[in-house]
């Protein structure tokens, strides 16, 4: 004895199955994306039903036009029924004095089961309809070139006329609240992916950015994805009751929510482009940041070995001397810069280490801290605090960006080949999808 939730769902798959396979004798047409309700059933279509053109919407709208109403039956890229309201693709069934009997939205075609429907519901043939930069309102079998259109044909509406239901009701709070809920999602992934860039301490130096980046970038990716999730569990569990109410027995949870998902070649192009991304932003933050360390840290460890061999010891001063630069628009800008004060000379104090000396963080201006200054009589320019070439210039900030760059150079081409991978896995995707459109 078969499963009253099987059956059900079995005779609902093969009513769709039977609606898509063309017959002769009863015609139907479909937008090009075919409109499904939540189970998965076909609710938009057009068909020839005793004499009348009748087009089926959601919620079991059912709208039948005798054929002696109906004028012309069109389709349009974008039409007006006012001045300024503009409506995109529909199919438009218009009465003998050319106003709007029934709008359907969507793209339909006119050489298919449009045509055919049209014919034995004895209706007039369906045109394409688009206007001339003119205004005038021409069809497809007044041989136009569509280059000549400028502005959507405008159509009055016919008393009694109907838009068909091509959406299902409470599409727009359900679009709404899925927006909602990528954005939460998204944001708490992004706060999360924040956070170890965030904890990290400060000698970590650059590589805080790179990960604070990433982590952002990481975060809302994750946090699409778990949106996406929710969403369609929240989908499936929908399913599940309506088909357990519809079929009088609690349905196999296994069929609604333990199957696997394909990717679409939308996902798939998406996280290609974010790894394409991160392969950029690795070569930057992981040669880059190695190279420029290993520099910075070889030009420091000379000026330390130099400072430390024939430099003099003076009291000096740690103060702030403001910096004033003015960008293309003519803005004034300016910028704290750490300055060593002594013997009445001022020099910058050099970034040892991967940083100068700290200013006052309350109040910078107003720094005056006592230092112990190291430098060259020969050139008084050439001068550090003495704690600046107490230890070694290599600890700190350079030793984590030394790791990281590292660690991320090795990781480059592993990152890449991944890539290549799934680079080659879309294009068979897209390969599939071309033979099986071909073979359909």
């Amino acid at each position: 004895m078969k499963c009253p939730v099987t059956h059900w769902g079995a005779r609902e798959w093969r009513k769709n199955m039977d609606d898509l396979v063309p017959d002769p004798a009863h015609p139907q047409a479909f937008p090009a994306k075919y409109p499904m309700d939540l189970m998965g059933r076909i609710r938009v279509k057009l068909c020839a039903e005793d004499g009348n053109l009748v087009a089926y919407g959601f919620g079991g709208q059912r709208v039948a036009l005798p054929a002696k109403s109906v004028g012309a039956v069109n389709t349009v890229s974008s039409f007006r029924t006012g001045r300024q309201i503009k409506h995109g693709r529909a199919l438009l069934v218009l009465d003998h004095e050319n106003r709007i009997l029934l709008r359907a939205d969507g793209l339909w075609e006119t050489y298919g089961e449009v045509k055919k429907v049209c014919r034995a519901a004895k209706v007039p043939s369906p045109s394409h309809v688009w206007s001339t930069s003119s205004g005038a309102i021409r069809s497809s079998k007044s041989r136009a070139r569509r280059g000549s259109t400028r502005r959507p044909p405008r159509f009055a509406k016919a008393r009694g006329y109907v838009k068909l239901r091509t959406n299902p009701r409470g599409t727009s709070l359900r679009v709404l609240a899925q927006i909602v809920l990528f954005l939460a999602t998204a944001g708490l992934g992004g706060f999360i992916g924040l956070i170890p860039g965030v904890v990290l301490p400060e000698w970590f130096g650059a590589v805080r950015t790179l990960i604070g980046v990433v982590g952002i970038a990481g975060g809302v990716a994750g946090g699409v994805w778990v949106g996406a999730a929710i969403s369609h569990v929240l989908a499936d569990a929908v399913r599940w009751a309506v088909t357990s109410w519809a079929a009088g027995a609690a349905a196999p949870a296994r069929r609604f929510f333990v199957r696997r998902r394909e990717h679409s070649a939308v996902w798939l192009g998406l996280a290609n482009a974010g790894l394409v991304f991160l392969v950029i932003a690795l070569v930057g933050w992981g040669p880059g940041v190695g190279i420029a360390s290993l520099a910075h840290g070889f030009r420091d460890s000379s000026l330390v070995a130099e400072l430390r061999a024939n430099g003099s010891t003076t009291p000096g001063t740690l103060i702030d001397v403001p910096e004033f630069s003015t960008d293309d628009n003519g803005d004034e800008t300016e910028s704290d810069v750490p300055t060593l004060s002594f013997l009445h000379h001022e020099t910058t104090d050099p970034s040892i280490g991967g940083r100068p000396l700290a200013l006052d963080a309350s109040d910078p201006l107003d720094t005056e801290k006592p230092e112990t200054v190291v430098y060259l009589t020969s050139d008084p320019d050439v001068a550090a605090a003495e704690q600046q070439i107490a230890g070694s210039v290599w600890h700190g900030a350079p030793t984590a960006n030394l790791i990281s760059g590292g660690l991320f150079t090795l990781a480059l081409p592993l990152l890449i080949w991944f890539l290549v991978l799934r680079g080659r896995r879309l294009r068979w995707r897209r390969a599939k999808e071309f033979v099986d459109d071909l073979t359909t």
